[in-house]
């Protein structure tokens, strides 16, 4: 009867001992497996930037089974585990990343990224994280020839090439036109091409040019050239400056637009150009080229009254108007004659005159933004509408000092309109789309400043009678 009951109790002690090894068995979630995980491809170079999401990519096998993927870097406070727990055999990583805004740039960074499978094989590989991400396009500098030239046909070389490019790393160069097509591959920080043109037929001529870096960014910039075989523009501009660099110095408005003649015979050699003197013996002259004073200038000939004087830079003499007001100023090309006519303008005045918009800041916290009556955020408002000053001799003439930046929290172009109602919207301005200088009483388009134009002062001057516009530099 002993012998029966030990033998029963022995019977019963192996078989709680075969459940606890089976019960072991169920909570290991390992199992013995041969494999190990693969990266059959991984992006392990990217190139990124100081708060910019990049993306981990790559595709990982097993036979055994994926059962996860890690993403570890502790400087950037990065630690992140995929669990699949499907465990497929194949598993494509695509996982994005911000880095932090306050990375250095510039700086290295090495991410290992592991994956295991089911038997918990693991493999490890880095992915190298460089922060120099090219986002910038090349610039394009065109030094000659001058936008809007007119060269006279002649021996050769009526067209003389200077452009400079510069990147981080330059890739390629290409220029269009009808008479020119090229495509030169670079490399470098910068390259000067030059090419001296001979042209056997007048006309105009544009030249597109494209410039591209190793990254793919992409700039583009255009230069036209009118060839002709007698002095015959397609535009004439009035100005009061004395150097290239104050031609190109404001947003629009200087060097002043004419209007060129449309009578038979006359298209091309006649224009007209009205100018306010606010000084005695102001000094103007004529230029077909909106950006230089070369390769013509008309001025006044000193030794006879009325005649035109060509010259190829500033230091043609000026056109002297003697006295203080408006002045209509008619040039003709075809005699070299002009004539100045002085009259005084019987349009309208106005008792103030508002710019309004977004991004035009008359002081550190007051803009076109601000609410005129309860400091609210209110742009593209006449709510909003901050005074030009008016000239104290006169009543067409209204100047203001602005600073152009990016209006915080608020959503929308910086641009500008003008109006002369702080209760309504007309009477108003806008800008000709077509030549930003002039304004159009009741009409036109709202002006969208670029983005270069930003955090930068400016003296805005606005003459309601002329139509015109100046924003300058200050």
């Amino acid at each position: 009867m002993m012998k029966t009951t030990k033998l029963k109790l022995l019977g019963g002690l192996g078989l709680i001992l075969a459940l606890v090894l089976i019960a072991g068995c169920d909570n290991d979630d390992s199992v013995s497996v041969d494999s190990t995980p693969e990266f059959q491809t991984l992006l392990q170079e990217v190139s990124s930037l100081p708060g910019e999401e990049f993306l981990f990519e790559g595709i990982v096998t097993d036979p055994a089974g994926i059962k996860t993927v890690n993403f570890k870097y502790d400087s950037w406070f990065l630690d992140k585990t995929i669990v699949k727990d499907s465990m497929p055999e194949t598993y494509t990583i695509s996982y994005k990343f911000k880095v932090p805004d306050d990375a250095e740039e510039f700086s290295t960074h090495v991410i290992p990224v592991t994956i295991t499978n089911a038997g918990d094989v693991a493999n490890t590989r880095d992915v190298v994280i460089t922060l120099d991400k090219d986002i910038s396009a090349p610039t394009i500098t065109i030094n000659s020839p001058v936008d809007g030239a007119t060269v006279l046909m002649g021996a050769g070389n009526e067209i003389e090439m200077n452009i400079d490019l510069a990147d981080r790393e330059l890739a390629e160069l290409k220029i269009e036109s009808d008479i020119l097509n090229e495509t030169i591959a670079l490399s470098g920080a910068s390259f000067n091409y030059t090419n001296s043109l001979d042209v056997t037929n007048p006309g105009s001529y544009t030249f597109n040019i494209t410039a591209t870096d190793v990254t793919g960014n992409e700039a583009s910039a255009s230069v036209s050239v009118n060839v002709v075989t007698d002095l015959q523009f397609a535009a004439m501009f009035l100005t009061d400056e004395t150097n290239d660099a104050a031609l190109n110095q404001d947003i629009f408005g200087i060097p002043f637009t004419t209007e060129g003649s449309q009578a038979t015979g006359e298209d091309g050699y006649v224009f007209t150009g009205r100018y306010y003197s606010s000084a005695a013996n102001s000094e103007v002259r004529f230029v077909p080229q909106a950006g230089s004073f070369q390769p013509f200038t008309f001025g006044a000939d000193p030794n006879t009254a009325g005649k035109l004087l060509l010259g190829q830079d500033a230091t043609v003499n000026p056109i002297v108007l003697p006295d203080v007001g408006y002045y209509e100023i008619t040039m003709d090309v075809r005699d070299l004659s002009y004539t100045v006519t002085p009259y005084t303008p019987i349009d309208a005045t106005f008792d103030q005159v508002y710019i309004l918009g977004r991004g035009i800041y008359i002081n550190a916290t007051t803009s076109t933004c601000t609410n005129n009556n309860d400091g609210s955020t209110q742009c593209w408002h006449f709510n909003s509408g901050k005074p030009f000053t008016q000239d104290a001799n006169n009543d067409y003439l209204w100047t203001i000092d602005v600073t152009l930046q990016d209006q915080p929290n608020d959503n929308g172009a910086n641009g500008f309109i003008l109006n002369a109602n702080t209760s309504g919207w007309a009477p108003f301005w806008r800008t000709n789309p077509d030549e930003r200088s002039q304004t159009i009483p009741g009409g036109g388009s709202n002006y969208v400043f670029d983005d270069s134009a930003l955090n930068k002062d400016y003296t805005f001057i606005f003459d309601t009678h002329l139509n015109r516009i100046i924003a300058k530099e200050r």
